[in-house]
């Protein structure tokens, strides 16, 4: 396999790089060094993928070889290291090693570049990350979708009903070499089906500590999936975007939402769920807890009907145009509602324990 000099870093490459692969690589490898934003282009068909990985995955290596057993199992962070590096080395020592993060826009151009890296002689500790829809094989959660599965899935793994969850930790500390080949979706979900442990938390716990870890863009993107990903030092991680000009729209779509109407009504009808829920709580446990408090869901039904009607009474000129205004407005628009910086705190708080009542 040839290796090519390329700004002081030893770069194995699986084929005879052109002339462009090579100037690609070492804009990569300059961006990498100086640590600085790249936004690097090249032809269709000239291997871009293949560059992104081979240089990225050569300047990795010159910290330090590529962890190897014991990461993600449990507690996360337990790799030891190999080749170079002393064998007594710590775990935090393993870990402080620059992370890989390689997304894309969708599994399917995912499961290419995990191809691609196959095809090279680079065998860094790797995961990569899917929804539950992709990766449930619990046989009732699995047939759920959206924040129906996601709840279903919750409740089971805190109540301990979930067999394939109860053992994930179990699975990887007796195979820590999970990791150390390229591997897909398609790949855990074999290994869940057949070995019995959950693939959506195997790939959770792997993603503690890897050299390189394969996402979408909205793992990244998406406020709520990122902060879900824990154990990564985002300061000490390289972020790659490939293919990225559908960058700009899913950046617009994690910082935008819908909100129906339909969405409210059924928020209120929850709302006054919550409130049965709660009398009827207290009767049997004569309780007294505040977070079974009927009061804070009908104030919460109160503030969902008077926004309702709020929306209602908007006066819209022309369904065309519709009713725009500047980012400032929202802020007017919800303090009317008494909805404040101040207040909103509480107001996400009781939204929390509201599902959570609903979920269990």
């Amino acid at each position: 396999m040839p290796v090519y000099r390329i700004r002081g870093v030893d770069v194995d490459f699986p084929y005879d790089a052109y002339d462009c692969q090579i100037t690609y690589m070492d804009r990569v490898l300059q961006s990498l060094q100086q640590g600085n934003n790249a936004l690097l282009e090249s032809p269709t068909g000239t291997g871009k993928t293949l560059c992104l990985l081979c240089s990225a995955l050569a300047w990795r290596r010159t910290f330090g070889e590529f962890l190897r057993g014991g990461g993600g199992g449990g507690g996360g962070g337990g790799s030891q290291p190999s080749g170079s590096q002393q064998s007594g080395a710590s775990a935090t020592q393993s870990s402080s090693y620059p992370v890989i993060i390689y997304a894309s826009r969708t599994h399917s151009q995912l499961r290419q570049v995990i191809k691609e890296l196959k095809a090279t002689s680079y065998r860094p500790k790797m995961a990569v990350l899917g929804s539950r829809e992709q990766m449930c094989i619990h046989e009732e959660v699995s047939k759920l979708r959206g924040k129906a599965q996601n709840n279903g899935c919750h409740y089971l793994c805190k109540k301990r009903l979930c067999r394939h969850n109860n053992i994930v930790t179990d699975y990887m500390k007796n195979n820590t070499e999970l990791g150390s080949e390229p591997f897909d979706i398609e790949d855990l979900v074999n290994i869940g089906r057949t070995k019995g442990p959950c693939p959506y938390y195997i790939s959770r716990e792997l993603s503690k500590s890897v050299d390189i870890l394969f996402a979408p863009y909205n793992y990244l993107i998406d406020p709520g999936n990122r902060r879900s990903l824990t154990g990564i030092s985002w300061n000490n991680a390289v972020l790659i975007f490939d293919e990225a000009h559908n960058l700009e729209s899913i950046c617009a779509d994690a910082a935008s939402f819908d909100l129906l109407t339909s969405n409210l009504t059924s928020c209120i009808t929850e709302a006054q769920e919550c409130i049965q829920l709660c009398s009827f709580k207290r009767s049997i446990e004569n309780s007294a807890e505040k977070q079974f408090d009927p009061e804070n869901y009908a104030i919460l039904k109160a503030l969902l009907m008077a926004l309702e009607k709020k929306i209602g009474e908007l006066v819209i000129d022309s369904k065309e145009l519709g009713y725009t205004k500047p980012g400032s407005y929202i802020y007017e628009f919800l303090s009317e509602l008494n909805i404040t910086s101040e207040t909103s705190k509480k107001l996400i708080e009781t939204i929390d324990s509201a599902s959570l009542l609903l979920e269990e």
